[in-house]
């Protein structure tokens, strides 16, 4: 019988809800992409609930570029690196989906510096399903988000669409250029 390695990510019951876990499970269900991270099975008995999902050994691209192999990284390897990114969010968008948490913490990196999109916590599905169309969230919805990373018109209306995505998008090209330094 073969092995593989996985990943577990468990439910932090202090800032998440079984419902907004569960609604991580089923956005992460419909998405099959070579730059998106992919979720193998789901434990939901008992507590907490488990989602497992590949294993990308090098980690987030955060720590992966501020570790002493990532700071040896050169231009054309970042802009790869970045392209992956593009690509899973690019895949995103044409699902209708808007991902609204990207930033460099939530890029795992494997083997060959392979990027792939992960944390799919905030990410929504578009209503109408035309790209590009804008969703309003409430305050309830979005109690948390990334003020950093976040698009001034998400950050003012909760109004949300791929164009908020492009922005975190600039945010997270900031933060591969710098190798890691926060942004502002």
């Amino acid at each position: 019988m073969a092995s593989i390695e996985v990943a577990v990510k468990t439910m932090n019951l202090e800032t998440a809800t079984s419902e907004d876990f569960m609604e991580e499970v089923k956005v992460m269900k419909t998405l099959k992409h070579p730059n998106l991270c992919q979720l193998y099975a789901v434990c939901t008995i008992g507590s907490p609930l488990f989602i497992i999902t590949e294993l990308m050994c090098k980690g987030a691209l955060v720590d992966y570029i501020q570790s002493e192999e990532g700071l040896k990284l050169r231009l054309p390897s970042l802009v790869d690196m970045a392209a992956d990114v593009a690509n899973g969010m690019s895949h995103l968008e044409e699902l209708s989906f808007i991902h609204r948490d990207l930033a460099a913490r939530n890029i795992l990196v494997g083997e060959e510096n392979i990027c792939k999109v992960a944390d799919f916590g905030f990410a929504r599905l578009v209503e109408g399903g035309a790209p590009g169309e804008m969703a309003v969230f409430t305050a309830e919805q979005m109690t948390k988000f990334p003020v950093r990373w976040t698009a001034p018109e998400a950050m003012a209306f909760n109004q949300y669409s791929i164009k908020s995505d492009v922005w975190s998008f600039g945010i997270l090209l900031c933060e591969i250029v710098t190798y890691g330094k926060k942004p502002y």
